[in-house]
């Protein structure tokens, strides 16, 4: 009886010495909100046409403050999830109807086979509306150009060529669901199969990722707010059976995640199962195969998990891992495939988006100011004109789509012109970076729709000639899809919800404060770092969000799709330690 009364004052006195630590100063998360302030208000600056205003150091200061308030909320938040919400035998007599009725439909993520089957028809069930309205499918502009490669038809990268411009398997589900359309005898047949299938498939994937959670120390409130969240929250069902290429790669992503999450919980044990590696390994290389950053994610996944595993082999197995994925992408695709397919090789244009962007606008602004061979060389490398049809939301009219013999050529001296101007002309630099990606940091204005957008209309509008060529459906019904954006648009400007359906919400915001609490959780010895490297996938996503092409156009709705499927487990993790702390 003495040992057990030592042992709880003993628990109690780390838990009392825990939560001191937690009292420290908030330094740390005054200085990353003024930062993210500053950030904020330069980008309204921007909007603003660069009129100065002394009111602007006041907005810093609000916004710095309301940053440290939405902080201290979440960490509430996570306190309020990490608390047991179980009831009493008797409490159940006090029920109402409603009350009775969502715990019959509640599925038991920690049962059997049957409870998994049910989660997957109450998240079909919720799913349904948005089902109907995509029926046949939510085609997007890219997705266009892919089936029209596969037909073999000219396109907006090539005269009829597979182009790797998109990933190539991407355009192969594309292009097979599209053939068993026209079997059929219409290709919108195929594109609601593909619809129905990616449906699926994204539900599986996240039933699956909720039971994770519930079996390895996540708190009840947790995962079943992940799973309402993934049922309820109107975006995840809009993009996840979207007929473009990143839906295709959501579902992979996911279980890569989840994979790499085990790897860390068990700090590599899991890796000497072979079934275990060989799922790791096969993930790794179709999440490279379905996004053209994948590849990376995967490199620096592998890379945080080597410092989280225990002993080398493990640390072997997972750089083995990234290994076998960039040999996929850099060695057997463009040595193999290519050449023996007659695959067009994507252009390295991709990886210098953000560099053409700023050359741009700085050829727009101080062409006049530069020597001769630099502007020869920069006129080289940009699209023809790209000065004058410069484009602050989008670098398409900066990068194109086509890697010519040129362009290569001039590569080097394209990359140290650049770094010599970054020096001399920083301002414009800076200005052509963040208007292109103020979405992920910018508050929601009335200059610019940073908002979540449901694009229905976007993905539906009157047929173009490619869209003719294809033979992909197409909708009359605008003003049924217009009013639904509209809609949307209005929820989006409302007060109480402008920060919720902020796209920098998702990007920035979110992943800061879940970083921010984890490190807190790790100085006070509450999370260990087999769970805090649970945050991984975000990690690795969050950085090609910062040099994507584009955070305000509706392109840039599909690169956050990742952000806000993993954002339910960077809050769960936070929960771990009051229902698992034994395997800290």
């Amino acid at each position: 009886m003495k040992r057990m009364s030592a042992t709880v004052e003993s628990l109690a006195a780390h838990k009392s010495g825990a939560r001191r630590k937690l009292r420290v100063p908030r330094f740390g998360l005054f200085c990353c909100s003024l930062l993210l302030a500053i950030t904020a208000e330069y980008c309204a600056y921007l909007n603003d046409g660069g009129d100065w205003d002394a009111r602007r150091i006041l907005h810093v200061i609000a916004l710095t403050v309301f940053f440290m308030v939405m902080t201290l909320i979440f960490e509430r938040f996570t306190d309020w999830l990490g608390r047991s919400c179980e009831q009493t035998d008797g409490s159940n007599d006090h029920l109402g109807i409603l009350s009775r009725f969502l715990r019959l439909i509640t599925p038991d993520f920690r049962g059997g086979k049957r409870q998994t089957v049910k989660a997957a028809g109450v998240m079909a069930v919720c799913w349904l509306p948005y089902y109907l309205l995509a029926l046949p499918g939510e085609i997007w502009y890219d997705t266009v150009q892919q089936v029209l490669q596969w037909k073999g038809l000219p396109n907006a990268i090539t005269n009829g060529a597979w182009s790797d411009h998109h990933p190539v398997l991407d355009t192969l589900i594309f292009g097979v669901f599209y053939q068993i359309g026209a079997w059929i005898g219409h290709p919108s047949v195929g594109v609601a199969l593909y619809t129905t299938c990616v449906a699926a498939a994204a539900i599986v994937v996240f039933v699956y990722t909720v039971r994770y959670l519930a079996k390895h120390g996540v708190s009840k409130r947790a995962y079943l707010g992940a799973f309402l969240f993934f049922c309820l929250f109107p975006f995840i069902p809009i993009f996840s059976m979207a007929m473009v290429k990143d839906a295709v790669f959501l579902p992979l992503f996911m279980l890569f995640s989840v994979q790499c999450m085990e790897v860390a919980r068990t700090k590599g044990a899991c890796l000497k199962n072979r079934r275990t590696l060989t799922v790791l390994i096969v993930l790794a290389i179709l999440v490279s195969l379905t996004k053209k950053t994948g590849v990376y994610s995967v490199v620096l996944a592998c890379i945080l998990l080597a410092f989280v595993v225990a002993g080398n082999r493990a640390r072997v197995k997972l750089l083995g891992t990234a290994t076998a994925s960039g040999l996929v992408i850099f060695v057997a695709l463009p040595l193999v495939l290519f050449p023996a397919c007659h695959i067009i090789p994507g252009g390295k244009q991709e990886m210098i988006a953000i560099p053409l962007q700023q050359s741009a606008l700085l050829l727009r602004e101080h062409g006049d100011e530069l020597p001769k061979a630099e502007k020869d060389v920069l006129t080289g490398i940009l699209e023809p004109d790209a000065a004058d049809n410069y484009e602050w939301w989008a670098v398409d009219k900066a990068k194109g789509t086509h890697w010519t013999e040129q362009r290569a050529r001039l590569l080097h001296p394209f990359l140290r012109i650049w770094a010599k101007n970054a020096v001399k002309y920083p301002e414009t630099y800076a200005r052509a970076y963040f208007l292109l990606e103020q979405g992920w940091v910018a508050l929601p204005n009335a200059i610019v729709n940073e908002n979540l957008q449901s694009n229905y209309l976007y993905m539906r509008t009157a047929p173009s000639p490619n869209i003719v060529t294809s033979d992909l459906p197409h909708s009359k019904h605008t003003r049924l899809y217009g009013g639904i954006d509209q809609y949307v648009i209005w929820l989006g400007n409302q007060f109480f919800m402008q920060p919720w359906l902020s796209r920098a919400f998702w990007v920035t915001w979110l992943p800061f404060m879940q970083l921010y609490e984890a490190i807190r959780r790790l100085r006070a010895k509450e999370l260990s770092w087999a769970y805090a490297a649970w945050l991984i996938p975000m990690l690795v996503s969050v950085p090609f969000m910062w040099i994507s092409g584009g955070s305000v156009s509706p392109e840039g709705l599909r690169y956050l799709m990742p952000m806000l499927d993993i954002a339910p487990i960077g809050c769960a993790l936070l929960t771990v330690d009051a229902n698992h702390s034994s395997e800290r």
